[in-house]
């Protein structure tokens, strides 16, 4: 569970206070974190089968951070794509669209870990004791929302929520990591 928790901490890391990041380094970050995720998975996987199932989910989301850093790496970002053309505007809507998604998974396949957690009926896992944390992800979630509304409406207030949210995430992180220490 350590890896997985790491590897979470990799995907929430945030190098400025930007909604859609475009930094190279931020994708990199995501692949280290998703692959760290991944090999927790495998062992957790072992221990509840029903984790199995998520394991997919984190291999979609490395192969997209790593489109996301070759792309942002070759100067091909969200906001350098010109937007004079049709097919411009289309293909910058469409990595909006993918870059949204990208950070709505995180909360997915968080969320899926803890009812495989909860859900499992084969035996008494030293990690039950996690199911007070299912809330957490669709309230993380709910704040990244708001924070989506604020960066297009009014971006100065997206700043402020967007600290809101990395606290959120890291005591998420923080909770998360002694819950699992005291299983």
């Amino acid at each position: 569970m350590g890896l997985f928790i790491l590897g979470v901490l990799f995907v929430f890391a945030k190098f400025n206070l930007q909604f859609l990041d475009t930094d190279f380094l931020f994708y990199i970050t995501n692949v280290i974190g998703y692959s760290l995720m991944y090999v927790g998975l495998r062992s957790l996987g072992r221990e509840i089968t029903a984790i199995r199932s998520i394991q997919p989910f984190v291999l979609v989301m490395i192969v997209h951070s790593i489109g996301f850093a070759l792309l942002n790496g070759t100067g091909h970002s969200i906001k350098t794509i010109s937007l004079s053309t049709g097919i411009g505007t289309i293909f910058a809507l469409s990595l909006v669209t993918l870059a949204v998604a990208g950070m709505i998974m995180i909360f997915y396949i968080i969320q899926k870990l803890f009812l495989a957690i909860r859900n499992n009926e084969d035996e008494f896992t030293s990690y039950s004791n996690i199911s007070s944390l299912e809330k957490f992800p669709a309230l993380l979630l709910i704040l990244l929302t708001i924070t989506g509304i604020l960066f297009f409406t009014l971006p100065a207030a997206a700043h402020v929520s967007m600290m809101l949210l990395l606290v959120a995430e890291l005591f998420f992180i923080l909770y998360f990591s002694t819950k699992v220490q005291t299983a």
